[in-house]
């Protein structure tokens, strides 16, 4: 009798959260997805579902797994069925990034109210230790070397800049070079999520910007240097609304671990932010 019940832990482990995660999942899928990608050519006969992939990505992301060859392991060890080979499933793994960026597009159009403000911040994502930087060579097309005040270091990899809202729900991000400055970013953030009040940290401080974002109707907010004229209104309440993001990137990094990114392809890249951002986002708004 005991033998039987550890020879059926395995089997109740896996099949009671994968199950959960596809029952929230389907009808999000249903209704977010477009025709065109849920009836493609020779969907039915994929040795998985797009659903089924889904949910084990989130449940990747839930158990704090980033390395995709130990999670392919992990299901390996529970004895799931129909998995394909493990290069295969992280190709596969690797082209959900749109599912997901449409499934949380949608929910955060539909069942996120309005926010009074967003907030824009940036932060780190290094590709190798800093030894390495002049060495390192993924993704030396897309990716340099660049400088993080906050931390004082120069690090080779990419720079992850967000827009957030004032319950911390990324709206928008982009992903640039190490190098990239962050006023250049702004506009981009703009354009994927509109919002009247913008709120920034010191280095997005630009007088350009400022006129270019109040031609579209923004009041973009940022604290003065300890040497330009303060203003008279007292904006410690401000800064304080500003430094949620803070709050919102330290999550992401102690839940997620968002800031070392294992993948090794630009659709595995975003795939692992996606994945990370619909699984914070969906539990933000529930």
């Amino acid at each position: 009798m005991s033998d039987y019940a550890k020879c059926n832990q395995s089997t109740i482990k896996f099949q009671s959260p994968l199950n959960r995660r596809s029952e929230v999942l389907e009808p999000l899928y249903q209704r977010f997805i477009p025709s065109s990608i849920r009836f493609r050519r020779n969907v039915k006969q994929a040795k998985l579902t797009d659903v089924v992939v889904l949910a084990l990505l989130c449940w990747q992301v839930e158990l704090g797994m980033t390395d995709q060859r130990r999670f392919y392991r992990f299901l390996t060890s529970l004895g799931f069925q129909n998995l394909p080979e493990r290069s295969r499933f992280s190709r596969i793994c690797a082209r959900t990034n749109r599912l997901f960026q449409l499934i949380r597009c949608g929910l955060m159009w539909t069942a996120m109210p309005q926010p009074s403000y967003t907030i824009i911040d940036s932060f780190p994502m290094p590709l190798c230790q800093n030894i390495c930087n002049r060495r390192a060579k993924l993704f030396k097309s897309k990716a340099d070397i660049g400088y993080n005040a906050i931390k004082k270091m120069w690090y080779y990899g990419f720079k992850g800049s967000f827009e957030v809202t004032n319950q911390g729900v990324a709206v928008a991000y982009t992903i640039t070079a190490a190098s990239k400055h962050d006023i250049k970013m702004v506009p981009i953030l703009v354009d994927q999520y509109l919002c009247q009040h913008i709120l920034g940290d010191v280095g997005y401080l630009s007088q350009k910007l400022h006129q270019q974002l109040a031609k579209i109707g923004v009041d973009f907010w940022t604290p003065k240097r300890r040497n330009m004229k303060q203003p008279k209104a007292d904006q410690r309440l401000l800064k304080r609304q500003r430094r949620r993001i803070e709050t919102v990137f330290s999550k992401w990094v102690s839940c997620f671990d968002l800031e070392h990114n294992r993948a090794r392809s630009l659709s595995g890249f975003q795939t692992r932010i996606e994945q990370c951002l619909f699984v914070d986002t969906w539990f933000r708004i529930n």
